[in-house]
C-alpha cells in the first residue's frame, strides 16, 4: 500500500491574386508543422486541442475556495488536486460515451491536467527535482485508483459513490455526513447534465457548464 501525499503540501482579412491559388490554398503554418512532427489529421490535432480547451473552460468554473471552506479542506496543492481530479473525471465520464473523438478529447483534457500540476508544483518553492518527480508519480499512482473507484461508485448506488469519495475526496477524514451527502448530489447532477448534452455539440466546443455548487449547499441545508 502506497503511503498517501501529505495533505500540508502548499500551494501556489486575405488578398487572392488568382482563381488557381483560392483552390488550392497554401498550406497553413500549423498544417506544415503538423505534417513534419508526423501529425498529418489536422481535424485530430483540432480535437486534441479540444481537450485542453475542455479542461481549461471546466476548471475555470470550479470555486477552489468555496470547495476548502465548505468542506473543510486545507488550502493546498494536494486539495488543488483533489478537486481538480473529481472535475476531470466527470469530463471523462462524458467523454467516454463518444467511442471516436470523445476518447482523444478526454485523453488530451487528462494530459492538460498533467501539464497543469507539474506547473503548479514547480511553483511549490525550492524543492528537489527528484522528490517532485516522486510526488508526480505517487498522485499519478492515486489518480488511477481514484478513476476506478469513482466509476464504481457512478455505477452503483449512493452507499457506494460515498464510500468512493470519503475514501478519495475526504482522505477517510471528518464525520459530517452531510458534507458526503451534498458531494453525493453534486457528483450525480453534474454527471446527468453532462450526459443531456448532445454529443455534436460537445466535440465542436467546449460546452460543459457546472452547477452552482454554492446554491446546491444552499438547497441541501
Amino acid at each position: 500500500m502506497r503511503p498517501p501525499v501529505p495533505r500540508n503540501i502548499h500551494t501556489v482579412s486575405e488578398s487572392r491574386t488568382s482563381a488557381a491559388e483560392n483552390l488550392e490554398p497554401k498550406r497553413s503554418f500549423v498544417e506544415r508543422m503538423l505534417r513534419k512532427a508526423g501529425i498529418l489529421d489536422v481535424q485530430k490535432y483540432r480535437t486534441m486541442v479540444l481537450g485542453y480547451r475542455v479542461y481549461e473552460h471546466v476548471m475555470g468554473q470550479v470555486d477552489y475556495q468555496f470547495f476548502f471552506k465548505h468542506f473543510n479542506m486545507p488550502d493546498t496543492f494536494f486539495s488543488w488536486f483533489l478537486v481538480t481530479e473529481l472535475h476531470v473525471w466527470m469530463i471523462m465520464v462524458r467523454y467516454m460515451a463518444n467511442e471516436n473523438e470523445g476518447k482523444i478529447i478526454r485523453n488530451n483534457a487528462v494530459a492538460a491536467m498533467w501539464d497543469d500540476t507539474k506547473a503548479r508544483v514547480e511553483q511549490l518553492g525550492k524543492i528537489k527535482a527528484k522528490l517532485k518527480n516522486e510526488q508526480i508519480q505517487e498522485i499519478s499512482y492515486q489518480f488511477n485508483a481514484a478513476m476506478i473507484g469513482y466509476d464504481e461508485g457512478i455505477s452503483s448506488d449512493d452507499k457506494t459513490l460515498a464510500a468512493a469519495l470519503w475514501r478519495r475526496f475526504f482522505q477517510l477524514e471528518g464525520n459530517n455526513p452531510e458534507h458526503l451527502e451534498t458531494l453525493v448530489v453534486y457528483v450525480r447532477k453534474q454527471i446527468c447534465l453532462f450526459d443531456n448534452l448532445p454529443d455534436h455539440e460537445i466535440i465542436r466546443r467546449p460546452v460543459l457548464k457546472l452547477i452552482d455548487i454554492k446554491t446546491l449547499c444552499k438547497q441541501q441545508e
